[in-house]
Protein backbone atom coordinates (compact mmCIF):
# COMPACT_ATOMS: atom_id res chain seq x y z
CA UNK A 1 0.00 0.00 0.00
CA UNK A 2 1.38 3.30 -1.10
CA UNK A 3 -0.12 5.60 1.05
CA UNK A 4 -3.73 6.06 3.16
CA UNK A 5 -6.68 6.21 1.17
CA UNK A 6 -7.22 10.10 -0.12
CA UNK A 7 -9.98 11.62 -2.83
CA UNK A 8 -7.39 14.04 -3.79
CA UNK A 9 -4.09 13.74 -5.55
CA UNK A 10 -1.94 16.76 -5.48
CA UNK A 11 0.59 17.29 -8.52
CA UNK A 12 3.76 18.87 -9.31
CA UNK A 13 5.13 19.88 -12.65
CA UNK A 14 8.65 20.59 -13.55
CA UNK A 15 8.47 22.42 -17.42
CA UNK A 16 5.89 24.66 -18.56
CA UNK A 17 6.71 24.16 -22.05
CA UNK A 18 4.52 22.69 -24.91
CA UNK A 19 3.66 19.67 -23.51
CA UNK A 20 3.56 20.98 -19.57
CA UNK A 21 1.09 23.75 -20.53
CA UNK A 22 -0.85 21.14 -22.26
CA UNK A 23 -0.63 18.90 -19.22
CA UNK A 24 -1.91 21.59 -16.93
CA UNK A 25 -5.02 22.23 -19.34
CA UNK A 26 -5.87 19.38 -19.37
CA UNK A 27 -6.20 18.65 -15.97
CA UNK A 28 -7.77 21.77 -15.09
CA UNK A 29 -10.70 22.10 -17.95
CA UNK A 30 -11.26 17.89 -17.71
CA UNK A 31 -11.14 18.08 -14.01
CA UNK A 32 -15.10 17.31 -13.32
CA UNK A 33 -14.72 14.91 -16.00
CA UNK A 34 -12.04 13.33 -14.43
CA UNK A 35 -13.52 13.38 -11.32
CA UNK A 36 -16.63 11.92 -12.71
CA UNK A 37 -14.62 8.64 -13.66
CA UNK A 38 -12.45 8.26 -11.18
CA UNK A 39 -13.56 9.73 -8.37
CA UNK A 40 -10.76 11.92 -7.12
CA UNK A 41 -9.63 15.12 -7.15
CA UNK A 42 -6.45 15.71 -9.08
CA UNK A 43 -4.94 19.27 -8.97
CA UNK A 44 -1.78 20.84 -10.24
CA UNK A 45 -0.72 22.96 -6.88
CA UNK A 46 2.81 24.34 -7.84
CA UNK A 47 5.00 24.41 -10.99
CA UNK A 48 9.02 24.90 -12.12
CA UNK A 49 10.18 27.11 -14.69
CA UNK A 50 12.26 29.30 -16.22
CA UNK A 51 9.98 30.35 -19.47
CA UNK A 52 7.81 33.07 -19.63
CA UNK A 53 4.71 31.81 -18.52
CA UNK A 54 2.21 34.56 -18.19
CA UNK A 55 0.73 34.01 -21.74
CA UNK A 56 -0.52 30.37 -21.05
CA UNK A 57 -3.79 29.49 -21.05
CA UNK A 58 -3.92 28.40 -17.58
CA UNK A 59 -5.92 28.66 -14.28
CA UNK A 60 -2.89 30.37 -12.15
CA UNK A 61 -5.16 31.29 -9.10
CA UNK A 62 -4.35 27.76 -7.10
CA UNK A 63 -1.13 27.53 -8.94
CA UNK A 64 2.22 28.51 -7.10
CA UNK A 65 4.60 28.68 -10.07
CA UNK A 66 8.74 28.86 -9.00
CA UNK A 67 11.78 28.88 -10.85
CA UNK A 68 13.31 25.98 -8.89
CA UNK A 69 12.67 22.66 -9.48
CA UNK A 70 13.60 21.50 -5.14
CA UNK A 71 10.45 23.91 -4.30
CA UNK A 72 8.03 21.56 -6.07
CA UNK A 73 9.95 18.07 -4.66
CA UNK A 74 10.07 19.48 -1.09
CA UNK A 75 6.51 20.38 -0.88
CA UNK A 76 5.19 17.54 1.07
CA UNK A 77 1.92 17.53 -0.09
CA UNK A 78 2.41 16.76 -3.71
CA UNK A 79 2.02 13.54 -4.55
CA UNK A 80 2.57 12.86 -8.31
CA UNK A 81 6.35 14.95 -9.60
CA UNK A 82 5.91 15.44 -13.63
CA UNK A 83 9.07 15.93 -15.60
CA UNK A 84 8.59 17.67 -18.62
CA UNK A 85 12.25 19.40 -18.58
CA UNK A 86 14.05 16.92 -20.78
CA UNK A 87 17.60 16.20 -21.13
CA UNK A 88 19.57 14.16 -18.92
CA UNK A 89 20.96 16.34 -16.52
CA UNK A 90 18.42 18.48 -14.08
CA UNK A 91 15.62 16.20 -16.04
CA UNK A 92 17.37 13.02 -13.96
CA UNK A 93 18.16 14.67 -10.83
CA UNK A 94 13.91 15.45 -10.22
CA UNK A 95 12.99 11.73 -10.86
CA UNK A 96 15.76 10.08 -8.76
CA UNK A 97 15.06 12.77 -6.19
CA UNK A 98 11.51 12.58 -6.32
CA UNK A 99 11.68 8.20 -6.11
CA UNK A 100 13.78 8.83 -3.09
CA UNK A 101 11.10 11.03 -1.51
CA UNK A 102 8.71 8.26 -2.38
CA UNK A 103 6.65 10.36 -4.75
CA UNK A 104 5.41 8.96 -8.01
CA UNK A 105 6.94 10.03 -11.28
CA UNK A 106 5.24 11.06 -14.63
CA UNK A 107 7.36 11.69 -17.71
CA UNK A 108 7.60 12.17 -21.46
CA UNK A 109 11.62 12.07 -21.56
CA UNK A 110 12.48 9.11 -24.08
CA UNK A 111 15.93 10.07 -24.34
CA UNK A 112 16.97 9.78 -20.10
CA UNK A 113 14.95 6.63 -20.03
CA UNK A 114 16.68 5.01 -23.68
CA UNK A 115 20.11 5.63 -22.21
CA UNK A 116 19.78 5.25 -18.29
CA UNK A 117 16.93 3.07 -17.67
CA UNK A 118 18.54 0.79 -15.57
CA UNK A 119 18.86 3.60 -13.46
CA UNK A 120 15.74 4.68 -13.55
CA UNK A 121 13.92 1.28 -13.17
CA UNK A 122 16.35 0.63 -10.03
CA UNK A 123 15.09 3.87 -8.47
CA UNK A 124 11.68 3.57 -9.46
CA UNK A 125 11.45 -0.36 -7.62
CA UNK A 126 13.25 0.73 -4.95
CA UNK A 127 11.11 3.38 -4.18
CA UNK A 128 7.44 3.84 -2.82
CA UNK A 129 6.24 5.84 -5.79
CA UNK A 130 5.12 4.73 -9.03
CA UNK A 131 6.22 5.78 -12.50
CA UNK A 132 4.65 6.51 -15.82
CA UNK A 133 6.21 7.30 -19.15
CA UNK A 134 3.53 6.49 -21.65
CA UNK A 135 4.22 9.97 -23.31
CA UNK A 136 8.05 8.53 -24.13
CA UNK A 137 6.61 6.77 -27.14
CA UNK A 138 3.85 7.19 -29.51
CA UNK A 139 2.43 10.96 -28.59
CA UNK A 140 -1.05 10.07 -28.33
CA UNK A 141 -1.07 6.67 -28.97
CA UNK A 142 -1.15 4.44 -25.80
CA UNK A 143 1.15 1.96 -27.00
CA UNK A 144 2.93 1.00 -23.86
CA UNK A 145 -0.06 0.39 -21.91
CA UNK A 146 -0.51 -1.67 -24.04
CA UNK A 147 2.24 -3.75 -24.16
CA UNK A 148 2.93 -3.90 -20.55
CA UNK A 149 -0.70 -4.59 -19.83
CA UNK A 150 -2.70 -5.52 -23.00
CA UNK A 151 -0.40 -7.98 -24.38
CA UNK A 152 0.84 -9.29 -20.87
CA UNK A 153 0.02 -12.88 -21.82
CA UNK A 154 1.62 -12.95 -24.92
CA UNK A 155 5.15 -13.91 -26.13
CA UNK A 156 6.24 -10.65 -28.21
CA UNK A 157 7.75 -11.53 -31.71
CA UNK A 158 8.15 -8.32 -33.15
CA UNK A 159 7.33 -4.74 -32.76
CA UNK A 160 8.17 -2.06 -35.67
CA UNK A 161 6.77 1.14 -37.36
CA UNK A 162 6.86 4.86 -37.70
CA UNK A 163 7.92 6.71 -34.61
CA UNK A 164 8.88 9.55 -35.59
CA UNK A 165 6.58 12.74 -36.67
CA UNK A 166 9.05 14.95 -38.43
CA UNK A 167 10.67 12.35 -41.00
CA UNK A 168 7.06 10.79 -41.75
CA UNK A 169 6.25 14.23 -42.39
CA UNK A 170 9.48 14.89 -44.52
CA UNK A 171 9.04 11.62 -46.01
CA UNK A 172 5.77 12.32 -46.97
CA UNK A 173 6.33 15.79 -48.63
CA UNK A 174 9.14 14.01 -50.61
CA UNK A 175 6.51 11.15 -52.00
CA UNK A 176 3.72 13.46 -52.57
CA UNK A 177 5.29 16.21 -53.64
CA UNK A 178 8.36 15.15 -55.17
CA UNK A 179 9.80 17.91 -52.92
CA UNK A 180 13.90 17.86 -51.74
CA UNK A 181 14.77 16.62 -48.36
CA UNK A 182 15.99 20.12 -47.92
CA UNK A 183 12.64 21.80 -48.82
CA UNK A 184 10.60 19.51 -46.68
CA UNK A 185 12.79 20.01 -43.29
CA UNK A 186 12.56 23.64 -43.57
CA UNK A 187 8.30 23.04 -44.42
CA UNK A 188 8.71 20.90 -41.30
CA UNK A 189 10.78 23.35 -39.67
CA UNK A 190 8.01 26.10 -40.29
CA UNK A 191 5.00 24.00 -39.28
CA UNK A 192 6.28 23.23 -36.03
CA UNK A 193 6.96 19.52 -36.68
CA UNK A 194 10.64 20.22 -36.53
CA UNK A 195 12.91 21.58 -34.32
CA UNK A 196 15.54 24.43 -34.71
CA UNK A 197 18.09 21.38 -35.01
CA UNK A 198 16.51 18.16 -36.07
CA UNK A 199 19.32 15.74 -35.65
CA UNK A 200 17.72 13.79 -33.51
CA UNK A 201 14.13 13.42 -36.00
CA UNK A 202 16.10 12.91 -39.53
CA UNK A 203 19.35 11.02 -38.18
CA UNK A 204 17.04 8.27 -36.46
CA UNK A 205 18.09 8.71 -32.60
CA UNK A 206 14.60 9.96 -31.23
CA UNK A 207 13.18 6.66 -32.64
CA UNK A 208 15.69 4.30 -31.62
CA UNK A 209 15.15 6.03 -28.06
CA UNK A 210 11.44 5.06 -28.77
CA UNK A 211 12.66 1.43 -29.77
CA UNK A 212 15.14 0.57 -26.73
CA UNK A 213 11.69 1.21 -24.52
CA UNK A 214 9.74 -0.99 -26.49
CA UNK A 215 12.29 -3.69 -26.63
CA UNK A 216 12.51 -3.56 -22.41
CA UNK A 217 9.00 -3.76 -22.40
CA UNK A 218 8.33 -6.34 -24.96
CA UNK A 219 11.29 -8.40 -24.01
CA UNK A 220 11.75 -8.42 -20.74
CA UNK A 221 15.24 -7.40 -20.71
CA UNK A 222 17.55 -4.03 -20.70
CA UNK A 223 19.44 -2.65 -23.36
CA UNK A 224 22.09 -0.91 -24.14
CA UNK A 225 20.92 1.79 -26.41
CA UNK A 226 24.80 2.63 -28.06
CA UNK A 227 24.13 -1.25 -29.65
CA UNK A 228 21.29 -0.49 -31.87
CA UNK A 229 21.71 0.37 -35.17
CA UNK A 230 20.65 3.74 -35.96
CA UNK A 231 20.57 5.22 -39.42
CA UNK A 232 18.56 8.43 -40.82
CA UNK A 233 16.80 9.68 -43.82
CA UNK A 234 19.45 12.47 -45.25
CA UNK A 235 20.41 10.73 -47.90
CA UNK A 236 16.75 9.88 -49.37
CA UNK A 237 16.91 11.67 -52.81
CA UNK A 238 13.30 12.14 -54.99
CA UNK A 239 14.84 9.45 -57.60
CA UNK A 240 14.71 6.76 -54.58
CA UNK A 241 11.21 7.66 -53.74
CA UNK A 242 10.02 7.62 -57.60
CA UNK A 243 11.90 4.23 -58.05
CA UNK A 244 10.73 2.59 -55.30
CA UNK A 245 7.31 3.79 -56.02
CA UNK A 246 7.58 1.70 -59.47
CA UNK A 247 8.26 -1.28 -57.35
CA UNK A 248 5.09 -0.97 -55.21
CA UNK A 249 7.09 0.59 -52.16
CA UNK A 250 7.29 3.62 -50.11
CA UNK A 251 9.90 4.82 -48.12
CA UNK A 252 9.62 5.29 -44.33
CA UNK A 253 11.72 5.63 -41.56
CA UNK A 254 11.47 2.30 -39.59
CA UNK A 255 12.10 1.17 -36.06
CA UNK A 256 11.65 -2.72 -35.55
CA UNK A 257 13.09 -5.26 -33.03
CA UNK A 258 12.80 -9.16 -33.12
CA UNK A 259 12.82 -11.25 -30.84
CA UNK A 260 14.05 -14.51 -33.01
CA UNK A 261 15.81 -18.11 -31.65
CA UNK A 262 19.39 -16.41 -32.76
CA UNK A 263 18.36 -13.43 -29.90
CA UNK A 264 17.31 -10.14 -29.99
CA UNK A 265 17.46 -8.01 -33.27
CA UNK A 266 16.96 -3.97 -32.99
CA UNK A 267 17.08 -1.16 -35.49
CA UNK A 268 16.73 1.90 -37.08
CA UNK A 269 16.90 2.67 -40.49
CA UNK A 270 14.88 4.04 -43.56
CA UNK A 271 12.85 0.85 -45.19
CA UNK A 272 11.06 0.47 -48.76
CA UNK A 273 7.66 -0.67 -47.27
CA UNK A 274 5.43 -2.72 -49.29
CA UNK A 275 2.35 -0.32 -50.61
CA UNK A 276 0.02 -3.24 -49.46
CA UNK A 277 1.42 -2.17 -46.05
CA UNK A 278 -0.42 -0.10 -43.81
CA UNK A 279 2.17 1.75 -42.40
CA UNK A 280 2.86 2.56 -46.27
CA UNK A 281 -0.43 4.75 -45.90
CA UNK A 282 0.36 7.00 -42.59
CA UNK A 283 0.78 10.49 -43.78
CA UNK A 284 2.14 13.93 -42.24
CA UNK A 285 3.67 13.66 -38.85
CA UNK A 286 1.08 10.75 -37.44
CA UNK A 287 2.76 7.59 -36.20
CA UNK A 288 2.17 3.52 -36.59
CA UNK A 289 3.39 0.74 -34.54
CA UNK A 290 3.02 -2.55 -34.64
CA UNK A 291 3.10 -5.25 -32.13
CA UNK A 292 3.02 -9.08 -32.97
CA UNK A 293 2.21 -11.86 -30.38
CA UNK A 294 2.10 -15.46 -30.44
CA UNK A 295 -1.37 -15.11 -29.24
CA UNK A 296 -2.77 -11.91 -30.56
CA UNK A 297 -1.01 -11.82 -34.34
CA UNK A 298 -0.35 -8.62 -35.90
CA UNK A 299 -1.99 -5.49 -34.62
CA UNK A 300 -1.19 -1.92 -35.47
CA UNK A 301 -1.75 1.24 -33.23
CA UNK A 302 -2.32 4.78 -35.28
CA UNK A 303 -2.24 8.29 -34.00
CA UNK A 304 -0.45 11.57 -33.43
CA UNK A 305 2.95 10.92 -32.90
CA UNK A 306 4.00 14.47 -31.34
CA UNK A 307 2.65 18.09 -30.64
CA UNK A 308 1.22 19.35 -27.35
CA UNK A 309 -2.46 18.06 -27.02
CA UNK A 310 -1.49 14.47 -27.70
CA UNK A 311 1.28 14.55 -25.54
CA UNK A 312 -0.76 15.94 -22.80
CA UNK A 313 -3.28 13.48 -23.20
CA UNK A 314 -0.88 10.45 -22.81
CA UNK A 315 1.21 12.39 -19.78
CA UNK A 316 -2.62 12.79 -17.94
CA UNK A 317 -3.38 8.91 -18.84
CA UNK A 318 -0.51 8.45 -16.03
CA UNK A 319 -1.35 10.72 -13.83
CA UNK A 320 -4.47 9.65 -13.73
CA UNK A 321 -3.63 6.02 -13.83
CA UNK A 322 -1.29 6.36 -10.78
CA UNK A 323 -3.97 8.95 -8.61
CA UNK A 324 -6.64 5.95 -9.27
CA UNK A 325 -3.85 3.84 -7.16
CA UNK A 326 -2.90 6.14 -4.62
CA UNK A 327 -6.86 6.90 -3.49
CA UNK A 328 -7.37 2.63 -3.15
CA UNK A 329 -6.48 0.86 -0.04
CA UNK A 330 -4.19 -2.12 -1.23
CA UNK A 331 -3.80 -0.64 -4.77
CA UNK A 332 -0.45 -1.62 -5.87
CA UNK A 333 1.33 -0.45 -9.47
CA UNK A 334 1.98 -2.77 -12.37
CA UNK A 335 5.58 -2.77 -12.68
CA UNK A 336 6.82 0.05 -14.89
CA UNK A 337 7.92 -2.29 -17.10
CA UNK A 338 6.54 -5.78 -17.82
CA UNK A 339 8.13 -7.43 -15.05
CA UNK A 340 9.70 -6.50 -11.34
CA UNK A 341 13.23 -4.91 -11.82
CA UNK A 342 14.58 -7.73 -9.62
CA UNK A 343 13.86 -10.00 -12.41
CA UNK A 344 15.20 -8.08 -15.66
CA UNK A 345 18.49 -8.65 -16.81
CA UNK A 346 21.08 -6.92 -19.79
CA UNK A 347 20.72 -8.73 -22.95
CA UNK A 348 23.31 -8.13 -25.91
CA UNK A 349 21.55 -7.35 -29.37
CA UNK A 350 22.95 -9.22 -31.99
CA UNK A 351 25.15 -7.45 -34.17
CA UNK A 352 23.84 -5.76 -37.24
CA UNK A 353 26.47 -7.55 -39.67
CA UNK A 354 24.85 -10.30 -38.80
CA UNK A 355 21.30 -9.60 -39.49
CA UNK A 356 19.84 -10.14 -42.99
CA UNK A 357 18.16 -7.99 -45.42
CA UNK A 358 16.52 -7.68 -49.01
CA UNK A 359 17.99 -4.55 -50.51
CA UNK A 360 17.08 -1.48 -53.12
CA UNK A 361 20.40 -0.58 -55.03
CA UNK A 362 20.07 2.85 -57.06
CA UNK A 363 22.68 4.09 -59.40
CA UNK A 364 23.22 6.84 -61.62
CA UNK A 365 24.89 6.66 -65.00
CA UNK A 366 24.60 7.34 -68.52
CA UNK A 367 24.81 3.58 -70.16
CA UNK A 368 22.30 1.41 -67.95
CA UNK A 369 23.27 -1.34 -70.19
CA UNK A 370 26.73 -1.23 -68.85
CA UNK A 371 26.16 -0.11 -65.36
CA UNK A 372 24.00 -3.20 -64.76
CA UNK A 373 26.15 -5.47 -65.91
CA UNK A 374 29.24 -4.14 -64.30
CA UNK A 375 27.13 -4.00 -61.07
CA UNK A 376 26.02 -7.51 -62.04
CA UNK A 377 29.49 -8.89 -62.46
CA UNK A 378 30.65 -7.60 -58.82
CA UNK A 379 27.52 -8.64 -57.38
CA UNK A 380 27.77 -11.96 -58.93
CA UNK A 381 31.66 -12.55 -57.40
CA UNK A 382 30.34 -11.87 -54.09
CA UNK A 383 27.69 -14.55 -54.81
CA UNK A 384 25.09 -12.01 -54.66
CA UNK A 385 22.20 -12.51 -57.22
CA UNK A 386 20.09 -9.48 -58.73
CA UNK A 387 16.41 -9.28 -58.84
CA UNK A 388 13.78 -6.96 -60.59
CA UNK A 389 15.54 -3.64 -62.42
CA UNK A 390 14.38 -0.12 -62.95
CA UNK A 391 14.88 2.58 -64.93
CA UNK A 392 14.16 6.12 -64.32
CA UNK A 393 14.22 8.52 -67.65
CA UNK A 394 17.57 10.82 -67.79
CA UNK A 395 17.82 14.06 -65.77
CA UNK A 396 19.23 17.41 -66.44
CA UNK A 397 23.37 15.72 -67.30
CA UNK A 398 21.43 12.78 -69.44
CA UNK A 399 22.29 10.13 -66.67
CA UNK A 400 19.94 7.94 -65.76
CA UNK A 401 18.78 6.48 -62.14
CA UNK A 402 18.75 2.42 -61.73
CA UNK A 403 17.51 0.49 -59.29
CA UNK A 404 18.21 -3.17 -58.64
CA UNK A 405 16.32 -5.50 -55.67
CA UNK A 406 18.89 -7.46 -53.76
CA UNK A 407 16.96 -11.02 -52.43
CA UNK A 408 18.18 -11.32 -48.81
CA UNK A 409 21.31 -11.33 -48.12
CA UNK A 410 23.74 -10.76 -44.99
CA UNK A 411 24.74 -7.25 -43.61
CA UNK A 412 28.41 -8.01 -43.49
CA UNK A 413 28.20 -9.60 -47.53
CA UNK A 414 26.22 -6.79 -48.85
CA UNK A 415 28.58 -3.66 -47.51
CA UNK A 416 31.45 -5.77 -48.16
CA UNK A 417 30.01 -5.60 -51.75
CA UNK A 418 29.32 -1.84 -51.69
CA UNK A 419 32.77 -0.87 -51.00
CA UNK A 420 34.07 -2.94 -54.00
CA UNK A 421 31.23 -1.21 -56.03
CA UNK A 422 31.55 2.57 -55.20
CA UNK A 423 33.92 4.35 -56.92
CA UNK A 424 33.45 2.32 -60.57
CA UNK A 425 34.28 4.35 -63.78
CA UNK A 426 30.90 3.33 -65.13
CA UNK A 427 28.62 4.82 -62.25
CA UNK A 428 28.63 8.42 -60.85
CA UNK A 429 29.30 8.72 -57.04
CA UNK A 430 28.09 6.38 -55.16
CA UNK A 431 25.51 3.80 -55.12
CA UNK A 432 22.75 4.65 -52.78
CA UNK A 433 21.24 1.78 -50.84
CA UNK A 434 17.67 1.34 -48.76
CA UNK A 435 17.03 -2.26 -46.61
CA UNK A 436 13.71 -3.34 -47.83
CA UNK A 437 11.25 -3.94 -44.64
CA UNK A 438 10.11 -7.68 -44.36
Amino acid sequence: MHQDMKKTINVGVCGLGTVGAGTVQLLQNNMALIQQRTGVTIRVTRAATIDAYQHLDIDFKDLAVTDSVDDVLNDPDIDVIVELIGGDGLAKKIILEAFDKGKSVVTANKALIAKHSQEIFRSAFESSGMFGFEASVGGGIPIIRSIRDGFSGDRIESISGIMNGTANYILSSMSNDGTEFNDALKMAQEKGYAEADPTFDIEGIDTAHKVVILMELAFNAFFDFDQLYTEGITKIEPADIQLARQFGYAIKLIGQAHNSEKGIEGRVHPALVSLNNMLASVQGAFNAISVTGNFVGNTLSYGAGAGSHPTASAVAGDIIEISRRLTNLGGEATPPLSASFDRLEKVDLIPMEETESRFFLRFNTKNPDEGLAIVGEELNRKDIKIGEQQILEPGLNGEKSVAILIPAVSESKMQTALNHLNGLDALSGSIGYIRIFE
